[in-house]
């Protein structure tokens, strides 16, 4: 049985949250609120986030990342091992995680199906011709990134 709570963002969404259990399975964006208010010591981490850009409290073992295929997996550990304000071309990214740049539609296709919007940080990998796509929508990408840039002064 799955719980859904939300989060207001800075981004004019909020991000839902669904727990399976004592993982969460999900982490989306949505234009209303889904579920309840997120509160505890994650909805206080969620919030410092929003206020400060320093995700060092947020704990990824909270991410139920056994649904992922290994390669998504060793994605989704390079886009952890991101750092805020930082902006990744998808054939670098290629390069840099499955060490060729062939695998660049791949990639595309991995970030594209990400489960955990946001935290794992699909949003910094971009076109060499501009920003690139975005499930939740380009113009909330460009937010996200404007955000960053903000954000980034002092954790970059």
């Amino acid at each position: 049985m799955s719980s859904k709570f939300f989060v207001e963002t800075p981004f004019d969404r909020f991000l839902v949250f669904e727990f399976e259990g004592l993982k969460i399975g999900s982490i989306s964006f949505s234009f209303k609120p889904v579920g309840l208010p997120l509160s505890d010591a994650l909805g206080d981490c969620v919030r410092y986030i929003f206020d400060s850009g320093d995700f060092s409290c947020f704990d990824y073992g909270l991410l139920d990342n056994s649904q992922l295929s290994k390669k998504a997996r060793m994605l989704q550990a390079f886009l952890v091992s991101t750092r805020i304000g930082q902006t990744f071309s998808y054939s670098d990214v290629a390069q840099e995680v499955f060490n060729s740049r062939s695998y660049a539609r791949a990639v595309a296709s991995m970030l594209h199906a990400n489960p955990f919007a946001f935290f794992v940080a699909c949003h910094r990998v971009v076109s060499k011709n501009g920003i690139g796509g975005y499930s939740a929508g380009v113009e909330l990408k460009r937010k996200i990134l404007e955000w960053e840039a903000l954000k980034g002064e002092g954790y970059v």
